[in-house]
């Protein structure tokens, strides 16, 4: 990044913390945003000093060659500016996906309809209980460009990911991704059903054969309808499907899976 000039689009927190990750890395960094409130003026008025450059109420990206365009993905209100950017073939990423560029240690995502900021939480606890290193990041719990510096000595980064921050990703490959469901979801951005899906199916896009792909039962058909490839070792739970290879029966949680096969948890415990 050092001496390349980088757009950043919305400086809500994702900005903010794209721009402060970006200018460490020694990036000339200018950050637009279409709307101009007090609360922005204020964030600006703090970038400012750090030598990044800010434009607020504008309607179009500067006239200027960026090498990178980084989206908060934080609101719609900026989407022609990102279209604007599309348009011009400055290549262009997420806040997520810089944050994972710029981390040290394994991620474990989890994204879905309903559940991933529950099931992030307990992932993140069962970690920490068993004395492993890690940190919650992403969606409800901050940008990842914020904990970037304290991956250098975690084992993990378990992340909470929604299909915004997804469309986002190029190189993004969680050794572990978890897909909880797929609900009909985000009827303001997604008109087709199948872009919702194909949006969170990016979740998967750049893993291996030795990386793991824990997903719903019903939410996998739904990928296998579209011929979304799922690279990783497959392993489905379900609370309804009795093939799934973890599964709900009579208040017990059931493993199917090979040389882990029997009762798991009994849920009333």
């Amino acid at each position: 990044m050092k001496n390349k000039d980088v757009l950043v689009i919305g400086l809500g927190c994702r900005g903010r913390a794209a721009c402060e990750l970006l200018r460490r890395n020694g990036a000339r960094v200018m950050v637009v945003d279409s709307e101009n409130n007090e609360d922005l003026r204020q964030r600006a008025e703090q970038l400012r000093p750090l030598g990044v450059e800010v434009e607020l109420g504008v309607s179009s990206p500067p006239e200027r060659v960026f090498s990178l365009a980084v989206w908060s993905q934080t609101a719609l209100k900026n989407l022609p500016l990102v279209q604007a950017v599309r348009r011009n073939k400055v290549p262009l990423i997420g806040e997520l996906e810089l944050g994972y560029q710029h981390a040290s240690c394994l991620s474990i995502a989890i994204a879905g309809t309903n559940g991933k900021s529950t099931t992030a939480e307990m992932v993140h606890r069962v970690l920490s209980l068993n004395n492993r290193k890690a940190i919650l990041s992403g969606d409800c719990a901050g940008p990842v460009c914020t904990v970037v510096e304290q991956t250098k000595e975690l084992e993990f980064l378990v992340l909470q990911v929604n299909s915004f921050q997804l469309e986002g990703t190029v190189f993004f490959r969680p050794a572990v991704a978890v897909l909880m469901n797929l609900a009909r979801d985000e009827a303001e951005r997604y008109v087709d059903p199948a872009d919702y899906v194909r949006a969170n199916a990016r979740l998967f896009r750049n893993q291996q054969a030795f990386d793991w792909a824990v997903v719903q039962s019903e939410a996998l058909v739904r990928l296998r309808e579209l011929d979304v490839a799922v690279p990783g070792k497959v392993i489905t739970f379900s609370a309804t499907d009795p093939h799934a290879d973890i599964l709900l029966d009579h208040g017990l949680l059931l493993s199917r899976i090979p040389n882990w096969y029997g009762p798991l948890l009994d849920m009333d415990h």
